[in-house]
């Protein structure tokens, strides 16, 4: 019986031991799950931010690449305009045969006979019968050649050739030169007025200039070849004198 007892003690105390940890261990179990759900609501939210912000760089990515693309249309559809133009303003003129060498010829005969009547001081001694007698074959010459340059014309015109803008070799800028060099020697001539004859000088050393590549300086005079800045002393000039100066291609077209 004295054995029995400690033993049945020892069983008692082993069974109170057994019983007083199950409720620490069942207390520390349902905190697990409660952390495991935690950190997995944290790594869902963050899997939503990462993919929101994904969404928006994706939306920044196409805008940026969208505007570069108008960007990149804007500039071929300018680089293509730029071209047209330039095709357009430097285009070949296909001149009837003969026309533009007879035009050459006035020019380079009428631009030397002015360096050898008027440069160097010789303006201050004008013969002016002599003048007359030129200004009167020049205008007779002139006035030949300009149908020739309105049929010119007139053909381009039909064939889509000229636009509102002026062309390098252009035959409308070229005809309302000639049709001044006629009105300023009218005055020059009649009235013994040496600026006429100075202008009309001009005139024709810009046109030699142009058509027969003479390899010198410019005055400013004529209107072929996209025209000269001081094309407006003429008019003040034509108009000055009483005469209606001729219009240009556009001015005519601008009051039809």
């Amino acid at each position: 019986m004295k054995l029995y007892k400690p033993m049945i003690g020892m069983l008692v105390a082993v069974l109170l031991s057994g019983c007083s940890d199950s409720p620490e261990k069942e207390s520390k179990e349902p905190d697990k799950p409660k952390a495991e759900q935690t950190e997995q609501e944290r790594n869902t939210k963050q899997d939503s931010q990462r993919e929101e912000q994904s969404k928006k760089k994706g939306t920044r990515n196409e805008e940026q690449s969208s505007k570069q693309e108008d960007r990149s249309e804007n500039q071929q559809s300018k680089i293509a305009e730029y071209e047209a133009i330039r095709s357009y303003v430097g285009q070949k003129v296909n001149w009837k045969p003969g026309v533009k060498e007879s035009i050459q010829k006035f020019v380079r005969d009428h631009h030397q006979f002015y360096e050898d009547t008027l440069t160097y001081g010789r303006i201050k001694n004008v013969n002016w019968e002599q003048q007359k007698k030129h200004a009167d074959a020049l205008i007779k010459e002139a006035k030949a050649i300009i149908p020739e340059i309105t049929e010119q014309i007139k053909t381009m015109e039909q064939n889509n050739l000229l636009d509102i803008v002026s062309i390098d070799d252009d035959p409308r800028d070229l005809k309302l030169d000639f049709e001044v060099l006629e009105v300023v020697l009218e005055i020059a001539t009649s009235q013994k007025d040496t600026t006429g004859l100075v202008y009309a000088h001009r005139i024709l050393h810009d046109l030699d200039v142009e058509l027969n590549g003479t390899k010198t300086h410019k005055f400013g005079m004529s209107s072929y070849y996209h025209g000269g800045e001081n094309r407006p002393e003429l008019w003040k000039y034509i108009e000055k004198n009483g005469r209606e100066r001729p219009l240009s291609w556009n001015e005519q077209k601008s009051k039809r």
